[in-house]
Parts: structure tokens; C-alpha cells; sequence
């Protein structure tokens, strides 16, 4: 078991170490490069943590309707705002987006590449990495979600996430409902809830001991550039053991009640959800099994949910896949120019 943990982690090393960041601004270099304007924004988020947001602003082109909301895309774990970009033209969905008339927002979550900052922590400091998931539902997504309409004057704004991205959006929607007016829609793709029926036995084995994994993964993952905390991965493997989505365990009864007011962690009340969505899921996911995404569609009671199943994908195939703009993109573009009502073709369409 030990050797096969330790194994893990030099794979996981691997897969972080090849996303390292050069000192120049690897997003804004994947956009300059098509010709387009960057921008990156520092949004303070309530507990200090200084987040990088990179904008794609709308095509100055007068055929491009005014009524468009914005689009925010959320990254999932070990990710950033280059896995919506990094493929180029034609292939890279906030480059799609940005074709379609939108004005796109790209985001980054406390921990990675491009949000290594606080206002009074150092990440060599522990206290900076005592973060699950959770927190960047709580406080990354709406902090971003506010300075976007604050800067662009909207009321709503459009969503997707994919992978973490779509767990985050999920955590902060049913622990601040509130937030629901804020959001035209939303396209989850790859989602990730409920964990019950993975088949990975990479993280399998990460949920299989959790002891393990934390005097086993090193400080790795938080000190590479693209890091995330222990806490993140901790708490997708309680998911899986639990069959459940629900907060952070603590593991001891005394601290979940002072933590919940009660011994076990609460589940996410799903309920609280109520929007219109999109959920694309892969036939080969060995994350986001169909049981599990049909669970989620049906705990999801107060949305309008479509799932879509996209035969022969697995998890990243929704970000890099040849035929994504046509079988999943074109989807969420549509359905964002209906709501907005715009009765105009669309560019290039």
C-alpha cells in the first residue's frame, strides 16, 4: 500500500511539474498570441486571499449585440485559467466565447499558478493552505462573481465549470442561495458531487487511507506553482468513502460540533440550487460515473437540468477534445444568446 501511495505522489509531482508557469503570464501569452486583449485583475476575497482574474473583453465590433452577459469559467483542481485557452483558436472555449461576441472572465482559485497570494500570509506559511474546496466555493467564486458585475454593470452573468469548477459553484449556491440571481445559467462540465461509483483507482487509493495521504503526500502540491492544499484532496476522498456530498470531516466529533452543531459533517443541501443548467458528462469518466451525474441531476430538483452524455469522453476531453466546440461549446453558446435574447445570427455561426 505504502509503495503504491508513494508512487502516486511522484505522479501527481509529475503532472504539476509539467503545468509550471514561466515568469510571464502564460494566459495572457495563449490569448496575445491570437491577437487578442488580456487583462488580469486582483480580486480580494473576505478571508485575504488574493485571486488573479484574467478577462478576454468582448470584440470591439459594432455587429456584436450589447445585451450579452459576461461568461466566468471556473478550472478544476491542479488547473487554471489556461485550461480554457491553451488550445488555441478553434479549439479553447473562452477563444470560442470571445468569436461569439461575449466578454469572458476566466478565474483562478486560491492556491494555483496565478492566485499565490494574501494579504497577510506567505504560502510557505501552513495557515495559507488550510483550504478545502469548500472555501473556494464560499469565498473565491462569489468574490469573482462580484467584482465581474461590479466591473461589466450587469445584474447576472453566464457559468461553466468544469471538474472543481463545477463542485465550487455547487458549494456556494447551496450554502449562500442567494447567489442564484446572480447567474443566468450555467454548463457543468465533468461535474463533480457525488463520488460514489469512481473507478479511478488512482484516487481510490488516495480515499483508501487517509492517514497515509497526509504523512505521505509531501508539501509538493502546495509549494509547485500550480498547488493545492492536502485539504482539497482529503476532502474529495471523503466524498468517495462517504457516498455523499457534504463538507469537510474533520474526523473527530468534537470539532465537526463546533465546526456544524453536529458530530458529522452536513450534507450540501442541493435544493437550494435553482437554475437553469447544462450538464455534459463523458461515457469513459472515471471521475464523473453516469450513476452518479444522474444523481446529481435528480438532487438538483429545483433546476432546470438537461444532461448530456458525450460518447467516448473522459474527463479532460470536455477541455481538449477536437470535436468539443461542436458537440458541447455550440450547446452552451446557444443557450447564453437565447437567454440573453438576441435575435441576430450568430458571428461566424
Amino acid at each position: 500500500m505504502k509503495s503504491r501511495l508513494i508512487c502516486l505522489v511522484i505522479g501527481l509531482f509529475h503532472l504539476v511539474e509539467a503545468q509550471r508557469t514561466p515568469l510571464i503570464d502564460s494566459v495572457c501569452q495563449a490569448v496575445q498570441r491570437q491577437r487578442l486583449e488580456c487583462q488580469v485583475h486582483r480580486v480580494e476575497t473576505a478571508d485575504g486571499y488574493l485571486l488573479s482574474v484574467h478577462r478576454i473583453p468582448a470584440p470591439r465590433n459594432p455587429a456584436c449585440p450589447r445585451q450579452l452577459r459576461p461568461f466566468l469559467l471556473m478550472h478544476g483542481l491542479l488547473g487554471s485559467a489556461a485550461d480554457f485557452v491553451s488550445g488555441g483558436a478553434g479549439r479553447s472555449l473562452a477563444l470560442e466565447l470571445h468569436a461569439r461576441c461575449f466578454d469572458v472572465w476566466l478565474g483562478n482559485a486560491r492556491g494555483t499558478t496565478h492566485s499565490h497570494s494574501h494579504r497577510s500570509l506567505s504560502p510557505s506559511d501552513a495557515r495559507f493552505w488550510q483550504f478545502s474546496w469548500h472555501e473556494i466555493g464560499v469565498y473565491d467564486l462569489p468574490a469573482t462573481v462580484d467584482y465581474v458585475l461590479a466591473r461589466t454593470g450587469r445584474q447576472q452573468l453566464h457559468y461553466v465549470g468544469h471538474s472543481q469548477g463545477t463542485t465550487v459553484l455547487l458549494v456556494l449556491l447551496s450554502q449562500r442561495p442567494e447567489y442564484n440571481a446572480r447567474f443566468a445559467d450555467a454548463a457543468l462540465m465533468a461535474p463533480v458531487a457525488f463520488l460514489k461509483h469512481l473507478s479511478s483507482p488512482p484516487l481510490r487509493l488516495l480515499a483508501s487511507d487517509s492517514s497515509a495521504v497526509t504523512n505521505i503526500l509531501p508539501r509538493i502540491l502546495e509549494t509547485t506553482p500550480a498547488g493545492i492544499s492536502r485539504r482539497q484532496l482529503q476532502h474529495f476522498g471523503q466524498l468517495i468513502n462517504s457516498g455523499n456530498f457534504q463538507q469537510f470531516d474533520y474526523r473527530s466529533a468534537r470539532i465537526n460540533t463546533l465546526r456544524y452543531g453536529q458530530a458529522t459533517p452536513p450534507s450540501y443541501q442541493l435544493a437550494n440550487v435553482r437554475l437553469q443548467l447544462q450538464i455534459f458528462h463523458g461515457s469513459r469518466d472515471v471521475l464523473s460515473s453516469p450513476v452518479d451525474v444522474q444523481r446529481l441531476g435528480r438532487e438538483l430538483r429545483h433546476s432546470s437540468t438537461q444532461l448530456y452524455q458525450v460518447s467516448g469522453y473522459n474527463h479532460i476531453d470536455f477541455l481538449f477534445a477536437v470535436t468539443a466546440p461542436q458537440l458541447v461549446y455550440q450547446r452552451i453558446i446557444q443557450q447564453a444568446w437565447q437567454l440573453d435574447a438576441v435575435s441576430v445570427a450568430l458571428p461566424g455561426g
